[in-house]
């Protein structure tokens, strides 16, 4: 019968591989010398790379042989290289020692004031209603995090976020995100504006259905707002009627103040721009007038520090509104 290897035995006549518990027999030293020996190809070379005696790594090395009971390196004239379970203890290696760098980068960075660099990609509407505020918190809490934010469409935004060209994108409507980790942001809701005297300026709210009597300042094709408009005015069997389409809420309400078309923008917007210009605002009677929009990153455990707390300060200032 053949002899069995060291970590297999005998067990009614089948052979079985013993447990070992491989956490209690490795330490971070013996691991980081292991991965030395590899990448070097010597004891000697890993000793002095490592600083160690080169026969005190040796014997690291034959001691965890030892409790392993699995030979992890081939020794020759040439120098040494991995068998094949020593190729897999460097694989699983090197990955603790690259997260163990990380931890102790990101450990450095809160005992000595985080810092880093945060790319945000945000709706006008966002912009406008919410992120200010919130980025100027979040600056005095963490002094040196810069926020680089750049405005764009809520589509644009969500594939940003997918390249990684952003950290954070937030958007609004129901869009695909993918694999992407979404949270909900905030909400706000949307309102009519109508130049001073027109007839609906003395109203305190109108239904969509008689707004598309008049001509509405269009907005940008891709847009969160015009895609919703659009939505509703196909379900009620009609299109919305336009003169001029414009890219961004200040330019719809000058529109709106040149007597060109009704305009349908964010309620905050409004209220800043009302007092300003000669706009009149009007509520919207619409349940979907209110919409929320969403925050949306790669997975948490990719995210970097200064990100994780940027998105933790939004989420919590969502969570107070």
């Amino acid at each position: 019968m053949r002899t069995l290897g060291p970590a297999m035995r005998q067990y009614s006549g089948a052979a079985e591989p013993i447990r070992i518990n491989v956490s209690s027999r490795i330490d971070l030293l013996t691991l980081r010398l292991f991965v030395a020996i590899v990448e070097e190809g010597s004891i000697a070379r890993a000793a002095d790379r490592e600083n160690i005696a080169a026969s005190a790594v040796s014997k690291r090395i034959g001691d965890l042989e030892q409790a392993l009971r699995t030979e992890l390196l081939h020794r020759h004239r040439q120098g040494i290289e991995p068998t094949a379970a020593g190729q897999a203890l460097f694989q699983h290696a090197q990955l603790i020692m690259r997260n163990l760098a990380e931890l102790e980068a990101e450990l450095v960075d809160f005992s000595a004031g985080t810092r880093g660099q945060v790319r945000m990609w945000a709706n006008e509407s966002t912009l406008f209603g919410f992120i200010p505020e919130q980025l100027a918190s979040f600056a005095q809490r963490y002094p040196q995090v810069r926020v680089d934010l750049q405005s764009n469409l809520s589509p644009m935004n969500i594939q940003a976020v997918m390249d990684n060209s952003a950290d954070i994108g937030i958007f609004s409507g129901e869009l695909p995100t993918g694999d992407l980790s979404v949270y909900s942001c905030f909400r706000d809701r949307l309102v009519v504006v109508v130049p001073v005297g027109h007839e609906l300026a003395e109203r305190e709210g109108v239904g969509f259905a008689e707004l598309l009597r008049y001509d509405l300042i269009e907005q940008e094709p891709r847009s969160s707002i015009q895609t919703l408009l659009l939505k509703h005015a196909g379900e009620l069997g009609n299109i919305p009627r336009s003169r001029v389409r414009v890219g961004g809420f200040d330019a719809v309400c000058r529109m709106v103040e040149a007597g060109l078309g009704l305009g349908i923008i964010p309620d905050r917007l409004a209220a800043k721009l009302s007092p300003v210009m000669d706009i009149v605002t009007v509520a919207l009677e619409e349940n979907w007038a209110v919409r929320e929009h969403k925050v949306c990153v790669r997975g948490n455990a990719e995210l970097p520090v200064a990100t994780r707390l940027l998105l933790r300060h939004l989420l919590e200032a969502a969570e107070a509104s």
